[in-house]
């Protein structure tokens, strides 16, 4: 791997450490990565003309380097590889404030960002939801766990994409539109927060909800401490607030951890952190609701399994 980097990059680090598929080395007191892509090109494409224009406007996000033949990705042993130079403490767990500051962050030009636009929830969530379905039918014997619990997750996602089309039927480019990310929670390091391949565009909301979702079941003492920074430092309409609502209902968190156990060999009895915790989360979204003085949900009366 070095003479790899040597040759594509010409740098010559000292040494390399490999973690979870990551090759890191320093070059100068400057710190770099070099990742696995296996995305879409053209979606890259997209990401790289992101990453241009946030560094542009002073952002922290990690740059993404060509090589010396004016490229994005390097190939060794079949396998595309990107280059990041890192300008964060990227080992630092991401705290609720480092979300809300990139959030706040120079306006970007989005429009031009289309391939990366993930607004259409409810769409990706029907999807989502068929594919799960359909898994369970594959797992039902290996996974007596899941399959006895999974129609309560469903429903609930089907209650939220029901309350998107009540409240938010009309919100597409309306509501406050940034960089988010495909996943960020109370669990990831700021080198996932500034990471370019992390990247989408959507409503603002995204991030903080699932930040929200992830550190209610990991540490839901906190909650409300974590509500009120939130509130106090992030600029929420009705708008907002309703897709805030939207993105909590949908159960990500228990999906995530369901490809975990079924493609991860996590242990299937590792999802009882979550669902013990069912009913205290439909709670917390109900107070929620009632401190934002939004439509009230009837029929979020959902059925335990």
């Amino acid at each position: 791997m070095l003479d790899f980097i040597n040759y594509y990059y010409n740098l010559y680090p000292i040494d390399i450490d490999e973690k979870n598929q990551k090759y890191i080395f320093y070059v100068d007191d400057e710190k770099y990565y070099l990742v696995q892509y296996d995305g879409e090109i053209n979606e890259l494409e997209a990401l790289i003309e992101l990453n241009r224009e946030m560094i542009n406007n002073g952002s922290l996000i990690h740059e993404i380097i060509f090589n010396k033949f004016n490229k994005s990705l390097s190939t060794y042993n079949g396998i595309n590889y990107l280059l990041l130079k890192v300008f964060v403490n990227d080992t630092k767990k991401v705290e609720i404030e480092d979300i809300l500051f990139m959030l706040n962050e120079g306006n970007i030009n989005i429009n031009r960002k289309n391939i990366l636009n993930r607004f259409n929830w409810p769409k990706l969530w029907e999807v989502k939801i068929d594919y799960f379905e359909y898994q369970m039918l594959h797992v039902i014997k290996k996974y007596p766990v899941l399959y006895n619990i999974i129609d309560y997750y469903i429903g609930l996602g089907e209650n939220a994409i029901q309350y998107f089309k009540m409240i938010a039927p009309n919100y597409f480019g309306i509501a406050d539109i940034g960089v988010c990310h495909n996943r960020i929670d109370a669990d990831s390091s700021l080198f996932d927060l500034y990471n370019p391949l992390n990247l989408v565009i959507d409503y603002k909301v995204r991030d903080i909800s699932e930040y929200l979702k992830s550190y209610f079941f990991y540490n839901s003492n906190n909650i409300y401490n974590i509500i009120n920074k939130i509130f106090a430092r992030f600029s929420f309409d009705k708008l907002n607030l309703s897709l805030l609502i939207s993105r909590l209902l949908f159960p990500s968190y228990f999906f995530d951890m369901f490809e975990s156990i079924v493609y991860c060999n996590k242990n299937e009895n590792s999802i009882m952190n979550i669902t013990k915790k069912s009913s205290l989360y439909e709670d917390f979204i109900k107070n929620l609701i009632k401190k934002c003085n939004l439509q009230t949900i009837g029929w979020l009366q959902i059925n335990q399994y």
